[in-house]
């Protein structure tokens, strides 16, 4: 939970173990074996160790294209059971804790891109919990985009960790409504998406009536408005000009309608394909607490959530990426052209 001076408290959904997540091959996070074979270092207590990338990763487009997504190079060696898996499980608790450490409430575990298949995702998912969870003093978020994923992860969690803090469930939607139901069963806090069976929400009030739904929804099942973190969806700033403002214009009419309901949101999403990810995601994060979200999902190691809430809202780089992010600076033609010039070098 981060202190704010001029608003509520924010909790912080830490996001950064994930399968999805990448490193560069050159970067500080990766190595080489004895042999030549890439590896990922991993800080341990001795000093530095070196995980090897598993054939199967380095036979992909994102390893040809510099990419490691290092999270699945420590799961990966866990499922297969090889010699490296108790390294791989070390690897995942220091990335833990270094999100604890910037701040997370929960920390997200999303396994769902480790394999096409639903089986190596449910024993992924399990082997992550296990690895993990023990270990953590703050409670873990089980993520996915199939429930039997979120369920496998239900099974192994001891709700004597972290000190007995509810595990969260992200996410549920109007199209699965059966983490609802798990929800209610265990007792446990969930994050609401907003999305539809279609297409993401196009304004303001397609989002809110999307979440009236899926509060009204959970309201049947008995859970508490106060365990419910609504996510209205953000949408690249880049790709629409009325993004960020129909994002917080839902934000402030639900603030308004359910005070004791969370709000949160994917909130690096809003930066996505982007010069100066940094500089706009921590605006954007800014102006979402501003206009009534107490939540988000968001790396805390990437971002300093505490100098990110409580940011100079004087300097030109934060003026010009509000502009843009509020829609006043159409698809950030002068921002873009800033960061060309080289202004946004000490942001």
């Amino acid at each position: 939970m981060i202190t704010r001076q001029d608003g509520p408290p924010f909790y912080v959904i830490g996001e950064n173990i994930h399968c999805s997540r990448v490193v560069k091959r050159e970067g500080v996070r990766m190595g080489a074996m004895p042999d030549g074979r890439p590896a990922v270092k991993v800080p341990t207590a001795d000093g530095e160790q070196l995980l090897p990338v598993p054939d199967r990763i380095i036979e992909t487009n994102d390893f040809r294209q510099n990419r490691v997504k290092h999270v699945m190079v420590a799961v990966r060696h866990g499922l297969d059971g090889t010699e490296f898996a108790e390294l791989g499980k070390t690897y995942c608790r220091w990335i833990a804790t270094r999100q604890i450490a910037g701040g997370a409430d929960w920390l997200d575990i999303n396994v769902d891109e480790i394999d096409h298949e639903v089986t190596p995702r449910l024993d992924a998912m399990a082997w992550v919990v296990q690895a993990v969870g023990p270990f953590a003093s703050v409670p873990l978020s089980i993520d996915s985009s199939d429930p039997s994923v979120i369920e496998a992860g239900i099974r192994v969690l001891d709700r004597s960790w972290a000190g007995g803090a509810a595990p969260l469930l992200n996410s549920a939607s109007l199209e699965r409504l059966d983490v609802l139901d798990m929800g209610a069963r265990e007792g446990m806090p969930l994050v609401l998406s907003c999305s539809g069976d279609v297409a993401m929400p196009t304004d303001a009030q397609e989002r809110i009536d999307r979440a009236d739904d899926i509060i009204a929804a959970a309201q049947a099942r008995g859970l508490k408005l106060a365990d419910l973190h609504v996510d209205p969806l953000v949408v690249p700033v880049g790709v629409d000009p009325e993004a960020g403002p129909s994002f917080f214009e839902a934000a402030r009419r639900l603030r308004e309608a359910y005070p004791e309901v969370h709000l949160t949101g994917g909130l690096s999403n809003s930066s996505f394909g982007l010069p100066a990810r940094r500089l706009l995601g921590d605006v954007f994060l800014d102006l979402s607490a501003r206009n009534g979200l107490d939540s988000g999902i968001v790396d805390p190691v990437a971002t300093d959530m505490r100098a990110a809430l409580a940011p100079d809202r004087d300097t030109e780089g934060y003026r010009m990426a509000a502009d843009f992010i509020e829609g006043r600076d159409q698809f950030g033609m002068d921002f873009i052209e800033a960061f060309r010039a080289g202004r946004f070098a000490g942001a």
